[in-house]
């Protein structure tokens, strides 16, 4: 029996030792025992690991009533610089990565703790697409609920490594910048990346309904819905034509002027028309021009659009 038992603790020792540098580390501040790492360390190392796990801890910890959804185009979006142009202050629940089903999923968890007072909701083709249902927010939620799981969950785990040796190296860590060249980037981005996102599309029924609840929502308690359809480059406008998919996208931008106020940026004008503008295809160089019009009232570049008070 003590062979036994001695056998059983050799074999536990390891993931012992894991869950201790994972609570020493908390490399999503999900445990609140420990400051050993900075949070500036945690935050390049963790937050692109798992996304949706770092901002729904954060969220719990500070909750607000002012919203911004989406993916990495709405996730670049600096609260800092909305507060400038607004006087408001606004919690960005964007993904980098993100998808619709994250962002409705989102919704709903933020409502669930407190009344909204305005919910921006970047949405593109590519995420208004039934074949792009990636979601994170369920697991998120797991592991924010439960110690065992955030302690014993490998990406978890991997983010305590890195923050670790991010804590005690010379160099900082970049798990986010591309490892090839601008130009070899904006190529693959266009070549490659657009027609694998794109080459099936299905209009998400199921989407576009929990969009209408959503929006449904919104009008019953009073809180703004804006819907911001980020700016591509002209380049990748043109190849969404290419590709087939001109009837899918106008009837994508018809559908969600049903739902409330939209600011459509991905049309061609000066701006997309400025490959200096875009750091690839997808994202913009900085966020002034999108927060000026949308958060600054001076729509310029954005075709307007806003949904009558009597529907």
């Amino acid at each position: 029996m003590l062979r036994l038992l001695s056998r059983a603790t050799l074999l536990s020792l390891p993931f012992v030792l894991l869950a201790i540098l994972v609570a020493i580390v908390d490399p999503f501040d999900c445990l609140g025992l420990s400051s050993v790492v900075a949070e500036q360390v945690k935050f390049v190392v963790a937050q692109p690991l798992h996304n949706p796990l770092w901002k729904v801890q954060k969220f719990r910890s500070a909750p607000q009533s002012r919203l911004i959804l989406g993916d990495s185009s709405m996730a670049s979006l600096n609260a800092a610089d909305i507060r400038a142009a607004s006087g408001q202050d606004y919690f960005n629940f964007a993904y980098g990565g993100g998808t619709l089903a994250e962002a409705i999923d989102t919704y709903w968890l933020a409502a669930r703790s407190v009344h909204l007072e305005a919910v921006y909701i970047g949405i593109g083709l590519i995420n208004f697409n039934e074949y792009q249902n990636l979601n994170r927010v369920p697991e998120a939620l797991a592991i924010v609920s439960s110690p065992l799981r955030y302690l014993t969950n490998r990406l978890v785990v991997a983010a305590a490594f890195l923050s670790a040796y991010g804590a005690l190296s010379p160099h900082t860590l970049d798990l986010t910048t591309p490892s090839i060249d601008r130009q070899a980037f904006w190529r693959f981005q266009l070549d490659e990346a657009a027609p694998q996102l794109l080459h099936e599309y299905r209009f998400p029924r199921t989407s576009a309904a929990r969009l209408q609840a959503l929006a449904a929502d919104c009008r019953r308690h009073g809180t703004r819905l804006v819907i911001v359809i980020p700016p591509t480059s002209i380049e990748l406008q043109r190849r969404f034509v290419e590709l087939g998919r001109e009837q899918d996208e106008a009837r994508f931008k018809s559908f969600v002027r049903t739902l409330g106020t939209v600011y459509d940026f991905d049309i061609p004008n000066e701006f997309t028309r400025e490959r200096t503008n875009f750091i690839d295809p997808f994202h913009t160089v900085d966020d002034h021009m999108v927060i000026g019009e949308v958060w600054g009232n001076r729509p310029h570049y954005a075709q307007y659009s806003t949904v009558p008070a009597s529907r």
